[in-house]
């Protein structure tokens, strides 16, 4: 096999240094500066001087040609009017070997940039790699129908924080969301000082009719924990000032139980590693005495400066001990740091991991820790591949670079023109249009909503998913008629499009990154 790449002249030595290991590949540096502006009219008359160069066909040389860059036509006419196979490659240099090393596994494409492909193929492939672990039977207890155990990736524990008090169709689209997140199983968290025993039956059966999938019951509350023992597949929690009355209702059922090292009835928190193993294994020895053997151990996850290495040295030794799956907490650290959850939880997986955790915890309480569920699922995924692997977690086909890049390769070719620069101002006087807009989004349905007024009277409503199909049917119904209009409405449906996909605030008007770091 024998390949042309041809790509412009800024992007020449990023190709080079990507392509250096194979001498099948060839690089043509076209006449241009940037090869996102090759169009295919170009690149027939860049092949046609090759050919004129070699005296031969360029496709008696190779078997096709990849093209570089942002190129945004269709490459089909190349081949139609050369004889010669022309794609597009990847839209990034540094993912080039990617494609050369998967030739086989994807379809060339003249429309489409390979790397989409590429992504997929390596996505299926560590999904593959998952689906075939869960198939196998290694050492684990079920909690309903879920293996969990040291060899199977670390289930996902989305908590519904106050479910008795949601609606029966609030609690649906909760539990709905959670799962269309990846939940693995399901908590619906009690109310502290309430006993809503009566409501756990009907709230386990909401969870089951619309998936089956396991299901905790977290309360402190010993009427709602032996209601609980009767419908749910696991329980938060066990601890030395309810135990002894629980373990009779423990000992004919198939519920699973989450054990801390506590008695919140005498108000024994314990914060030191040792302290709390040695609680654990009291408990924990109190249901084996007594032939109850579905246990998971909670040294309970401190929140950072409260505790938080202490504990972690805890889950630690507790696993030298006991070969029990462990419940972690990570709600208890990102609900209580004011950072993004979403390398927070990326970090806090890894950590669980390393600590041999078996369920890691999260409701998903606060604006800051939106999509925690999903990150800790995407998360678990992760690392569970780096430690099957025995690789670092990264380049696994599964990640959560959410808001940044991997790579960052931006062409800059304005320092290459002599021509004025002129410095951009803001105009101070605002002519208005006919008609106004007042942009919202509706986070239930996924849309962005565009409200026309027009004499301050509001006259229609145009939602889309995307800022491009509103405004594209603002054009076409003319009801913006000023360039400056225009501008603004693009830039204001942008900010919704954004704000939509990231679970970010938006007000019409206001910066969707104000605060102090981005200034």
């Amino acid at each position: 096999m024998k390949i042309l790449i041809i790509t412009g002249k800024l992007a020449e030595k990023r190709v080079k240094e990507a392509v250096k290991k194979y001498d099948f590949i060839d690089i043509h540096v076209a006449n241009i500066s940037v090869a996102a502006f090759l169009t295919p009219n170009l690149i027939i008359k860049e092949i046609k001087n090759l050919e004129k160069k070699y005296n031969k066909k360029l496709n008696q040389i190779y078997d096709f040609v990849l093209v570089t860059g942002l190129i945004r036509h269709d490459l089909k006419k190349v081949e139609e009017e050369t004889g010669i196979a022309c794609y597009k490659s990847t839209r990034e240099a540094a993912d080039i070997p990617l494609l050369i090393e998967n030739l086989d596994k994807i379809k060339l494409s003249t429309k489409d940039y390979a790397d989409l492909q590429l992504i997929d193929i390596i996505k299926e492939r560590a999904e593959k790699e998952i689906e075939a672990v869960e198939k196998e039977e290694f050492n684990h207890i079920k909690i309903g129908n879920l293996k969990v155990g040291d060899d199977y990736p670390i289930r996902v524990l989305g908590e519904i924080v106050h479910a008795p008090w949601l609606k029966k169709e609030e609690l649906e689209k909760k539990v709905m969301y959670y799962v269309e997140c990846g939940a693995d199983m399901i908590d619906l968290g009690m109310v502290s000082n309430e006993n809503n025993k009566d409501k756990i039956k009907e709230m386990v059966s909401i969870v089951k009719d619309i998936e089956d999938i396991p299901v905790s019951i977290d309360t402190m509350n010993i009427e709602e924990l032996k209601e609980a023992i009767n419908y749910a597949d696991l329980i938060l929690s066990l601890d030395r000032g309810n135990i002894d009355t629980l373990i009779p209702y423990l000992k004919d059922s198939d519920v699973a139980s989450v054990v801390l090292p506590t008695d919140y009835k005498n108000n024994i928190i314990p914060k030191s590693p040792d302290d709390k193993i040695k609680i654990l294994k009291e408990n924990i020895e109190k249901l084996l005495y007594n032939n109850i053997g579905k246990i998971i151990a909670d040294p309970i996850l401190e929140p950072i400066n409260e505790g938080f290495i202490d504990s972690l040295i805890a889950y630690k030794k507790f696993k030298e001990f006991y070969d029990f799956p462990t419940f972690f907490g990570a709600g208890n650290v990102s609900e209580l740091l004011d950072a993004d959850s979403n390398g927070v939880h990326a970090l806090l997986t890894a950590i669980a991991y390393e600590v041999r955790a078996n369920i890691i915890f999260s409701p998903e309480a606060s604006a800051k820790c939106k999509f925690s569920i999903k990150e800790l699922k995407t998360a678990s995924k992760m690392m569970f591949l780096a430690k099957r692997r025995n690789s670092l977690p990264k380049d696994l086909g599964i990640d959560l670079i959410n808001y940044k890049d991997k790579r960052f390769e931006e062409e800059i070719t304005f320092k290459n023109y002599n021509i004025p620069i002129i410095d951009a101002k803001e105009n101070e006087k605002t002519i208005l249009d006919e008609g106004s807009f007042k942009i919202e989004i509706d986070r239930e349905n996924k849309k962005i909503i565009a409200i026309y007024f027009k004499n301050n009277k509001p006259t229609l409503i145009i939602r889309g998913e995307k800022a491009k199909e509103i405004y594209d049917t603002i054009i076409n119904l003319k009801l913006i008629k000023r360039l400056d209009h225009a501008c603004y409405l693009g830039r204001e449906l942008s900010k919704a499009e954004i704000a939509l996909k990231i679970g970010k605030k938006y007000n019409q008007d206001f910066e969707l990154f104000y605060n102090d770091f981005w200034r």
